[in-house]
């Protein structure tokens, strides 16, 4: 992991502090939870511990006893099921036990990740998050991490409603901005392709596989007319060859596309407002840290 880029905060502490009426919000918080969110190298550092530390709770020997007791589980019912034995419920039962308490693993590591995102460092950056963009401040992104989204569309801990004051125009003088690196042509690239493909791989061997059975069941009939299904197998080789190119591709422009979040790091550190990443690079930013 490199570390400019799990570096890269959803804003940075000048992108709070350009607005007085937000930065008297970030300190309000910061009154109220007991951190500095204005202090980058601390909000980076202590934002990179909590994340570790979900990780590894999503990780660890609960799910990992789990996940092998529901498979081990589900086997066993199964088989139990499928013997017919004179009483179910008692051949049943020793599985649908273990099942219940793969429930449970799964039930406390639950528990125990709400619990953590609960943390009032998090709690208080959440709110710094809503204000900023309440305030029309530029968060780069919000972590899926920070909001307990998993595979669902979910938020185990949503970011809150905030409304902003409706005050005039912030008085003041702001500082010109440092600039943000322009994005490559690379990078605009791999943000469109990012999300085509996943699916040549099995079109091309479920292709070939009906291909091979066609080819074979002309053999065996000796049907003439059930060898057309050797072009099944030629279309499902091109099928996966072309995903092949844009997997590689991709590959290739994925690495410019995290050297473009390094720029961006920097620039933010520099006092730079980063402006909200797109969902491609969102995904590849998620997946690296």
């Amino acid at each position: 992991m490199n570390d400019n880029a799990a570096e890269l905060l959803p804003i940075g502490a000048r992108a709070l502090s350009a607005d007085p009426r937000l930065a008297h919000a970030v300190r309000d918080f910061g009154r109220t939870y007991g951190y500095d969110y204005l202090d980058d190298e601390t909000v980076g550092r202590t934002l990179a511990e909590h994340r570790v530390a979900l990780r590894r709770l999503g990780r660890g020997w609960l799910v990992w006893a789990g996940s092998l007791a529901t498979a081990v589980g589900i086997a066993w019912l199964v088989g139990a099921a499928a013997g017919k034995p004179d009483d179910m419920a008692v051949a049943v039962a020793p599985p649908a036990a273990l099942l219940v308490l793969a429930l449970a693993a799964f039930v406390r590591v639950n528990l125990q990740g709400r619990r953590k995102l609960r943390h009032p460092f998090l709690e208080g950056y959440r709110h710094v998050l809503a204000a900023a963009r309440a305030h029309g401040a530029p968060v780069s992104f919000v972590p899926a991490w920070l909001t307990g989204r998993g595979g669902a569309a979910l938020d185990l801990a949503p970011l809150p409603t905030y409304t902003a004051p409706s005050a005039g125009p912030p008085k003041g003088v702001r500082a010109t901005p440092a600039a943000l690196p322009p994005k490559p042509a690379e990078v605009e690239e791999y943000e469109r392709i990012a999300e085509h493909g996943g699916w040549h791989d099995e079109t091309g061997w479920i292709l070939v596989v009906a291909g091979a059975v066609g080819v074979g069941y002309a053999v065996v009939k000796d049907l003439p007319a059930a060898y057309a299904s050797v072009l099944l197998v030629a279309l499902g080789i091109w099928i996966w060859l072309a995903g092949h190119r844009l997997g590689r591709r991709r590959r290739e422009l994925s690495r410019e596309a995290l050297r473009y979040l390094d720029e961006l790091t920097r620039a933010q550190a520099a006092g730079a407002p980063v402006h909200e990443l797109s969902p491609p690079l969102r995904k590849l930013l998620d997946t690296r840290l």
